[in-house]
């Protein structure tokens, strides 16, 4: 049911299609939530957001998982008209390093083996680098990429297709990296960059205009966060399939643990994708690359601090990263709440247009 108010059905100009692209764990599924509750939804900058594809990537889990994972989570929230494409199943490079500590265990939904029934939904026959650059061409320039897994997928087509997908594309966003050079994988490298340092490097290098990117370290820092009690208790207890599900999932994934926080970094993207001006506390544009020599660095992201003094760029290049360094947590709760059907959840004042500076 669509949102009263200001929130509601936009004209198809307006329209803002989305190629996901995932390794579904827990965070994918509630960004994946987001964008398809947003559908109903006149954002406040008029936009209109509609997903064309789901495309699966090798990264929390293999590519076979994530793949099942999208169908499963599509299927707990009704909507199996989304069409979803298995995409790559190796990094670039094959890895010289065993990545043995399953975060989201070995089928990216820890492993719980209760799961809602597919049986005859499947993904498309389309790879999902074909299936990308298709949708380019059949919609240019109105199709806009949230990239939350490695970035293998994408770069791929960009390595098959080079210019002629570039030019197509509509904006680009990406969780993953870092600008502080804290790793969660490595001592200095983020998970997702990590796990294709040369995907991230070759989407970092051939970009033609900034990408939005939410790395590592606003996800952890600082007082953000929303307590693990509150997910659990209180948006646990909503009676939703997809909420049920990812409860069972998130309760036998981080409690053993000893975790006191939730973290979704995914859905943060989601959420500042959907509603910039709430999320976005701070970001500032730079030039940044990807390590790929370092012993201790491969993987981490660089950014060009030089920017702003009489050289501005030690490589010759433009900006080509919006850099998220801060976000606002009050929305997020409100928008994760709306996610996971929560009743008092009240977007449809997120949804209001902000009034212009006099």
């Amino acid at each position: 049911m669509a949102e009263r108010g200001r929130c509601e059905a936009t004209s198809e100009q307006n329209n803002r299609l989305v190629i996901f692209d995932c390794d579904i764990g827990t965070d994918d599924a509630w960004a994946l939530a987001m964008m398809l509750r947003a559908e109903d939804l006149l954002l406040p900058d008029g936009r209109r957001v509609k997903l064309v594809a789901i495309t699966c990537v090798q990264g929390n889990t293999d590519v076979h998982n994530g793949t099942l994972n999208a169908l499963r989570i599509t299927t707990t929230l009704n909507r199996r008209d989304v069409p979803i494409y298995k995409g790559c199943a190796n990094p670039i490079v094959p890895r010289t390093w065993s990545y043995t500590y399953r975060f989201h265990g070995i089928d990216g939904l820890n492993d719980i083996d209760d799961y809602p029934n597919i049986d005859g939904f499947k993904e498309k026959p389309e790879h999902a680098v074909n299936a990308m650059y298709r949708l380019v061409c059949e919609f240019p320039g109105r199709v806009d990429f949230l990239l939350l897994g490695p970035l293998t997928n994408f770069a791929n087509c960009i390595n098959l297709y080079g210019d002629d997908f570039l030019d197509k594309i509509g904006d680009v966003f990406i969780m993953g990296g870092n600008f502080q050079g804290k790793g969660n994988v490595s001592k200095s490298a983020e998970f997702n960059f990590m796990m294709d340092p040369e995907a991230a490097h070759i989407t970092l290098e051939n970009l033609k205009k900034p990408a939005l990117i939410l790395p590592w370290e606003p996800c952890i820092d600082g007082e953000f966060g929303v307590s693990l009690d509150w997910r659990l208790n209180v948006l646990g207890a909503v009676n939703h399939p997809f909420v049920e599900l990812l409860t069972k999932v998130e309760r036998s994934m981080l409690v053993p643990r000893g975790f006191e926080k939730w973290l979704s970094c995914d859905s943060l993207l989601s959420a500042a994708y959907l509603f910039p001006e709430a999320m976005i506390a701070d970001q500032k544009e730079f030039y940044a690359t990807v390590e790929l020599s370092g012993v201790h660095t491969r993987g981490q992201m660089v950014l060009d601090h030089l920017r702003g003094r009489k050289v501005d760029s030690i490589h010759g290049k433009k900006f080509n990263m919006k850099v998220i360094r801060r976000l606002h947590s009050e929305a997020y709760r409100t928008i994760v709440s709306w996610a996971g059907f929560l009743p008092e959840a009240n977007i449809a004042e997120l949804c209001q247009p902000k009034a212009k500076p006099t």
